[in-house]
């Protein structure tokens, strides 16, 4: 058998010699012939017993196919079934005898050959099977000769003709089932004749009413009642639907409102215990007012008898201690807060969570801090204002502002390549003391422009002219007050000034080395500043793309990192120009940050709406991806070791535990859709960012929704003067929180910079 699988393919180098293939084709045609007599004589051997066996078995029919044919339908069943067994019969027929059906079969496996393959010595297999059995040995597993793995070709002639066997096969299979089923249905057709047209109960009464079958009264009767029971039936049916399908509904809103009136229930005894547990320390603390004001009083009464000269001063002045309330006053009387109304949502979300976590006063504490810290801060109290471009430049956005060291000088960053340097004291002190000589020019504009007006009343009957010049003269000298007030801006001077090669994205000081500042700008470099001298020590610069970020470690001051738009997270050291890792990103990367605390641990966020947050002693796998934004991460800053802030143009900010990976909070109020707007923190407790609609945000990280903001005016880029009509393509670029402090610095689209104080 193997032979004749081999001869498969060497058909075209037997047909080389004419006389081999003469005795060949005379031999094979007598035995093809002889073939072909058994094939004729086996077809017509089966072909007679099919008849045959037709013929003696035709009064069984009924039982083979397992119906009872009526009578009248006997002669074209029994012609239906004698056609359908003969076709059945020659198609077995066929299907006994498949062409080739032994040569198809590999001798390893015993199953039509897939994929043939065959080896030097002309035999057949399966791929699988001869690469299996040349793993172990290294021979034919039919005539056990030495084979190689490379000795297996491609038989695809073989192939072809499995695939037309099979095809074959399959066709003839197809057809003998369909032929079954059309057997199947003629039958089903003969057995049950009047189901085709069989009418409905409702055709058949009224027929039986129009053919004038005889219907008496009580048979009318009787079939109406059986109807209205029927029609009742349908109805008790449809109703039973109804109710139980309202009962599932029921029940499943009883189990919620169950659910939610056990959570109110213990919601309202915490609340019930935390009154009673404020109510009694505000007693105590009334008492304690009591009997302080009456150690007051007896002191005054000694001091009254002590000296009588003073008696009636004494009286007078120690009847009321200052600070200390009167007779009348009680704590439960002072007034309302309004912040707490205005923010009550946040508040009680904030209160229930943290006290279904806490017991007794611990679980109080919490939220009895959040809540004084908000409560006594209301709005941010501008200090001073600065400038960051010329008074020619309409567009100035201030990129970055940071504070050194010591928080005694900061230095401000953007797009006009400069990087200024500011004393914050000496700016506050030149503000206080222009603020004063501002108020004094009014002070005295307003005299003035008083003095004007008793003048003009006395002089009523003078001419109009002469009327006209001193208001003239009262608005040259508001004019001038204006423009005094306005230049209080020019008047702050930075310490230094320096520029850089291109366009500054962010600016970093390093947190020991108080004069060393880092800056990354749009070119993709990362350059290291002297501050004290004003020169540029180190550049570095193997980013391919405009660089976004770059932030200084807080544990070693030699160490900093920065982030690409080319996807790539590079950490550096100041004592050498070259890179000492790469974190390759998936997508660009807008902020990258390292840990307050852990050195080796930093943050970034990326164009994939992720943060990642990666350690440096294995750099391969991210320690956690934080998911949850729908857009660009453009911040991240650590609020604590263990918490983060990232902030994305899909306007909100997520509040993240790195400890569980979760999403704690998340911030929404302003917006933000394209721009960088900036973020900082400040103590653990505030979370400020920009907006594209000018305003300046702050959020308490206990409360989801911003506790105070700020507006910028539209500022004339020339006079310094705001004016009131809105610019919508402002926004706030830049925030800095004030370390250890409730000063923050903010700055907008046109350079404007404010220090605005919390109060």
């Amino acid at each position: 058998m193997g032979a004749s699988l081999g001869a498969v393919d060497e058909e075209s180098e037997d047909d080389s010699d004419e006389d081999n293939v003469n005795n060949d084709s005379s031999n094979s045609n007598s035995n093809s012939n002889s073939d072909r007599d058994r094939d004729r004589d086996s077809r017509g051997r089966y072909r007679d017993e099919d008849i045959l066996g037709t013929n003696e078995r035709g009064s069984d029919r009924s039982t083979d196919y397992g119906v009872s044919i009526p009578a009248n339908g006997s002669i074209i069943a029994s012609s239906i079934a004698d056609e359908s067994r003969a076709r059945s019969q020659k198609a077995a027929a066929t299907a006994s005898i498949p062409l080739g059906a032994h040569v198809f079969e590999c001798p390893i496996c015993l199953d039509t050959i897939q994929e043939a393959f065959m080896t030097a010595c002309g035999h057949s297999f399966c791929f699988r099977c001869i690469s299996r059995h040349l793993l172990g040995r290294l021979t034919c597993p039919v005539c056990f000769q030495s084979l190689e793995r490379d000795q297996i070709y491609p038989n695809f002639a073989l192939n072809k003709l499995i695939a037309q066997s099979t095809g074959c096969a399959k066709s003839q299979l197809g057809y003998h089932a369909s032929q079954q089923q059309q057997q199947q249905q003629s039958i089903q057709s003969l057995r049950q004749p009047s189901q085709r047209h069989q009418p409905s109960i409702v055709d058949q009464i009224r027929s039986a009413v129009e053919n004038g079958d005889e219907l008496d009264a009580d048979d009318i009767d009787t079939l109406m009642m059986v109807l209205q029971q029927k029609r009742q039936s349908m109805r008790c049916y449809e109703r039973q639907f109804e109710m139980a399908t309202m009962r599932q509904f029921l029940l499943a809103a009883q189990a919620k409102k169950a659910s939610e009136m056990e959570m109110l229930r213990k919601e309202l005894l915490i609340v019930e215990e935390d009154l009673d547990y404020v109510s009694t320390q505000l007693d105590s603390f009334a008492q304690s007012s009591e009997a302080f004001r009456d150690c007051a009083l007896s002191r005054s009464r000694t001091v009254f008898t002590c000296s009588k000269q003073s008696a009636a001063a004494t009286a007078s002045d120690n009847m009321q201690v200052p600070n200390a309330p009167t007779e009348d006053s009680s704590p439960t009387d002072m007034p309302r807060n309004k912040r707490v109304d205005e923010h009550f949502s946040d508040l009680e979300s904030f209160y229930f969570d943290t006290r279904m976590r806490g017991v007794g006063e611990e679980g109080l504490d919490e939220f009895l801090e959040t809540l004084s810290t908000f409560a006594k801060h209301e709005r941010f109290k501008p200090v001073a204002t600065l400038r960051y471009g010329d008074s020619t430049a309409s567009t100035a956005i201030v990129a970055s502002i940071e504070f050194d060291r010591d928080d005694e000088v900061f230095a401000v960053a953007g797009v006009t390549r400069k990087i200024k340097i500011y004393d914050y004291c000496n700016v506050i002190e030149q503000a206080e003391t222009w603020n004063e000589l501002t108020q004094q020019q009014q002070q005295l504009r307003r005299r003035r422009i008083d003095h004007q007006q008793d003048q003009q009343q006395q002089q009523q009957q003078q001419a109009q002219s002469e009327w006209w010049s001193r208001e003239s003269e009262a608005r040259s000298t508001a004019d001038d007050g204006g423009a005094a007030a306005s230049a209080g801006t020019a008047l702050q001077y930075p310490v230094a000034e320096f520029t850089n090669r291109s366009k500054i994205s962010c600016l970093s000081f390093n947190p020991y080395i108080k004069s060393q500042l880092s800056c990354s700008d749009y070119d993709g470099t990362v350059s290291l500043w002297d501050v004290s001298t004003g020169t540029a020590t180190l550049t570095l610069g193997e980013h391919e793309k405009r660089a976004w970020s770059v932030d200084f470690s807080h544990v070693d001051p030699t160490r900093l990192c920065s982030g690409s738009d080319d996807g790539k997270v590079k950490i550096w050291t100041t004592n050498r120009r070259a890179s000492v890792m790469t974190i390759e990103g998936k997508a660009n990367v807008c902020c990258v940050r390292f840990n307050p605390l852990h050195g080796n641990i930093l943050s970034f966020g990326s164009a994939d709406h992720n943060v990642h947050c990666f350690d440096l002693r294995s750099p391969k796998q991210p320690l956690c991806v934080l998911r949850g934004h729908r857009k660009a991460v453009s911040y991240t800053r650590f609020l604590t070791p263990d918490k983060i802030v990232s902030a994305s143009t899909d306007s909100s900010l997520k509040l993240w535990n790195l400890r569980t990976q979760e999403c704690v909070r998340t911030f929404v109020g302003h917006s933000n859709e394209k721009n960088f707007v900036g973020l900082t923190t400040s103590a653990g407790d505030w979370i400020a960012c920009g907006s594209e609609n000018n305003t300046m945000y702050a959020y308490h990280h206990n409360l989801s929704h911003p506790a105070v903001t700020y507006k910028f005016g539209n500022c004339n880029p020339v006079t310094g003067i705001e004016q009131p009509e809105d610019d919508p393509s402002l926004f706030v670029s830049a925030v800095c929180w004030k370390n250890k402090s409730n000063t923050m610095l903010s700055a907008n689209s046109q350079g404007i910079i404010k220090f605005l104080e919390l109060v």
